[in-house]
């Protein structure tokens, strides 16, 4: 028996250019928020028509002679706002999904901690909070 299950990779596009060293990134929850309709003995929970737009972390490894760095510093010092594009594919690199977070303002820097007796790879971690997400049809 075949199996149709795929491998999932992600491309993040920021204002066209692909950052080396995607390490990690969070989920895209979109949710919709709810509000109280109370009855004669129960308050139920229906929702508003409201979605709330996440924030999303990414981390980039840091590798010598890379702009990943100066990149998402620029980002977050600098007050940059900028369009970022997620692309699905699977582990052949076929896109089948993509998502665009328009005007992402970078909220959080973050620098890992460091252990001497478990040393990792250099790395940086941002929090973007877009102003929409925008699934789009895969190209």
């Amino acid at each position: 028996m075949q199996s149709n299950d795929m491998a999932e990779k992600k491309k993040v596009i920021i204002d066209g250019e692909e950052l080396t060293g995607l390490v990690n990134a969070g989920e895209i929850a979109l949710e919709k928020s709810t509000i109280d309709v109370p009855e004669f003995s129960r308050i139920r929970q229906i929702q508003s028509g409201i979605i709330r737009v996440p924030m999303w972390e990414v981390t980039y490894k840091i590798a010598r002679g890379t702009d990943t760095m100066k990149f998402i510093r620029d980002w977050y010092f600098n007050d940059e706002v900028k369009d970022v594009t997620v692309i699905r594919t699977d582990a052949h690199g076929d896109e089948f999904a993509r998502t665009l977070l328009p005007s992402c303002e970078c909220i959080k820097y973050t620098e890992p901690q460091f252990d001497a007796a478990n040393p990792t790879y250099a790395q940086a971690s941002i929090t973007l909070l877009p102003w929409d997400v925008i699934p789009l049809d895969a190209e």
